[in-house]
């Protein structure tokens, strides 16, 4: 085990090292070092914006890109755009798959189970946080703050 977290802060390093590298290339190097790790053409491309992208590819290539599921959603909304807009998509965004959500609500305990298409609350699937809540108090309110994801004040920023 010790090996191995020894071999992951050298790999970080070694990112770093190539990273800084890239700071001091000239464009010619940036543009051999772009055809490299990227491919296409880099015209027109700015010498930061192709920095901070061959950045992201040596990590990429070093630490791994997206998770399964993040590249399976990717595709999928590339495929169905639509289906990237909509609001549970949008809820579960900052949700990890499987968390639990709690709320007392009038001295009765309620729990929701994020899930890949939405949320499971007492064994039904619901699209979306407000649909729950207001099956819970009987009317309108917004799901993120009745759940404590937002504060009041805030109309959808927080995270």
């Amino acid at each position: 085990m010790v090996d191995k977290q020894k071999h992951s802060g050298d790999t970080g390093r070694s990112i770093l090292r190539q990273i800084d590298e890239l700071q001091r290339m000239s464009m010619s190097e940036i543009r051999k070092k772009w055809s490299d790790l990227i491919g296409g053409d880099s015209a027109n491309q700015s010498k930061q914006y192709m920095v901070r992208r061959l950045a992201y590819r040596l990590q990429e290539l070093s630490l791994g890109g997206f998770a399964k599921n993040t590249r399976d959603s990717l595709t999928g909304w590339a495929v169905n755009p639509k289906k990237a807009e909509s609001k549970a998509v949008r809820e579960k965004a900052a949700l990890q798959l499987g968390t639990r959500l709690l709320r007392d609500w009038h001295g009765q305990r309620y729990e929701v189970i994020v899930q890949e298409d939405g949320f499971l609350f007492q064994g039904k699937r619901y699209r979306s946080l407000s649909s729950i809540s207001r099956a819970i108090t009987g009317r309108h309110c917004n799901g993120r703050r009745f759940f404590g994801l937002q504060s009041s004040g805030s109309r959808g920023d927080d995270k």
